[in-house]
């Protein structure tokens, strides 16, 4: 057959939901709350899906660690050298050289420089360190949202999960 090479992989189903409904509760909650396009929420929400609310807890840790260091540096850096390419370079060489010092540092370390460019990208359409500031937060707070969205749809799914295994349970029982 023609489609024979297409097969769903596990929990395809499950990803398509959570991503496709976290994206419609960020991409119309946020402006709600001043956020005019949640752009970065959305590609967070993508980042900590996942089915296994352990794998999405550890995303969720990833992501907040990453972006916390990311957001403190590019913001050092906003303040030392202003929103200029040359700074974004110096603050992704000092996250770069963060997470391969820290013994611990999560194996993802690439979301920090990442954070890096996405909070100084933001930087550069401001008009003095103070707006600057206060777009670079503006993305740290979405990129925060939309890890808290998946982690809550993590926590209704795997509800949902053994509510579903109970009924099964005593429909069984009760044959």
């Amino acid at each position: 057959m023609v489609f024979d090479f297409i097969s769903p992989k596990k929990n395809a189903a499950v990803y398509i939901i959570k991503i496709l409904c976290g994206s419609l509760i960020l991409w119309y909650g946020l402006p709600l709350l001043g956020f005019e396009e949640p752009y970065w929420a959305m590609i967070s929400l993508i980042i900590v899906t996942e089915p296994d609310m352990n794998l999405a807890r550890a995303n969720f840790k990833v992501r907040l660690i990453n972006t916390l260091t990311g957001c403190i540096v590019a913001s050092i850096s906003l303040l030392l050298f202003g929103a200029t390419f040359h700074a974004m370079l110096i603050a992704m060489i000092v996250t770069v050289a963060i997470a391969m010092l820290w013994q611990r540092y999560p194996s993802n370390w690439r979301l920090g420089p990442i954070t890096v460019v996405i909070l100084l990208s933001a930087a550069f359409s401001g008009t003095g360190v103070n707006e600057e500031l206060h777009l670079a937060f503006l993305r740290v707070a979405e990129v925060i949202i939309g890890s808290i969205v998946a982690l809550l749809q993590g926590a209704v799914y795997v509800q949902v999960v053994k509510w579903r295994e109970r009924r099964v349970d005593a429909a069984g029982k009760s044959d």
